[in-house]
């Protein structure tokens, strides 16, 4: 992915989005949350006089963070869902006054959605643990950790194993975490899955994205992982609200998978030519996934599949994302 640096004419909100997604700061649903705050403030700070000004305001923006933004499905959505209800103020021949309240608004319903969302999942998913069980997770995930903590919250007395989750290490940050919520907890080497793997009774994981055939787009390491579960009868269930269902993947767009840092393998590295490759990110199947644990419930990869025919599309979004993939354009997706 072309990465953009931060400028000074930036407006402030954007700019703080854009610095946490250089430094990788920002994880998945965050992102999204952090995305749709950029862009209320830009509509509601942009001293926009017409229409076609705020629209191109906000477009702007979208453009920067685009450049910016790793493989993840929720910032990728929230855009969707701003400029889709551009698209219809725009056929509602709404004025200048009345698109600036909308798109305030629209920010509005997806922060109280979000929040609600999370809660949900985190309820729903804490039924999955198994008292007096063993749960296996991988990397950081905040739902993952947020669904972990309320298992123990309930009064569920369960063991969680964890790896470090290389290159940087953020299985440490949940092993942290969930210890000092009182879960008792073992962290091993990612080298080490086919070991720990099956001794849970349980994979629960976050993610980046699912995608439009089921898979899963989550941290690398989470595929060997699901597939050691898979050989060894451990059912993988994948905590994600709705908004992590990547419309746009229906168009066959893809997500950018940042490479790992080759700094990350080799600080040192040796005087010949050593090339590091890899990265950040995987794709686990939709056939090794049990359940995606969402804020409607637990769906199949299939039923998520379908539930992104009634999310947000916007058709100047899918023309900018064609472009920001390098793939020519198709067919708006089909609704269901």
């Amino acid at each position: 992915m072309t990465r953009t640096a931060v400028t000074g004419d930036m407006r402030p909100a954007l700019r703080e989005v854009v610095a946490g997604f250089e430094a990788n700061a920002l994880h998945a649903a965050r992102a999204g949350r952090e995305v749709m705050g950029a862009l209320a403030a830009v509509a509601a700070d942009t001293p926009a006089e017409t229409v076609d000004a705020l629209v191109a305001a906000v477009e702007g923006a979208v453009d920067v963070l685009l450049a910016a933004m790793p493989a993840y499905a929720p910032p990728l959505n929230v855009i969707h869902r701003m400029m889709a209800r551009i698209e219809s103020a725009r056929r509602e021949g709404l004025d200048v006054a009345g698109l600036r309240s909308a798109l305030l608004a629209e920010a509005a319903t997806y922060r109280a959605w979000s929040e609600r969302a999370r809660e949900k999942i985190a309820e729903i998913g804490a039924a999955i643990v198994p008292e007096g069980g063993t749960v296996f997770t991988f990397t950081l995930s905040e739902t993952a950790a947020r669904t972990l903590a309320t298992a123990k919250e309930r009064g569920k007395a369960y063991r969680l194993l964890v790896t470090e989750s290389r290159p940087n290490n953020d299985g440490r940050i949940t092993a942290r975490r969930l210890a000092e919520a009182g879960v008792p907890v073992a962290i091993g080497i990612d080298a080490g899955m086919g070991e720990l793997v099956p001794r849970a009774d349980v994979m629960i994981v976050g993610a980046e994205a699912i995608m439009a055939d089921g898979s899963a787009v989550c941290k690398v390491g989470t595929y060997p992982a699901a597939l050691v579960a898979g050989a060894h009868g451990v059912p993988v269930y994948v905590v994600a609200d709705t908004m992590k269902f990547n419309v746009s993947s229906r168009l066959g767009i893809d997500l950018w998978l940042d490479a790992i840092a080759a700094d990350d393998v080799l600080p040192d590295p040796p005087a010949g030519a050593v090339a590091v490759i890899g990265r950040l990110f995987d794709r686990t199947p939709a056939h090794l996934i049990a359940g995606v644990v969402t804020e409607r419930g637990i769906m199949s990869p299939a039923a998520c599949s379908a539930a992104m025919g009634d999310m947000p599309f916007s058709q100047a979004l899918a023309r900018r994302l064609h472009a920001w993939a390098g793939q020519s354009p198709h067919p708006e997706p089909k609704r269901e």
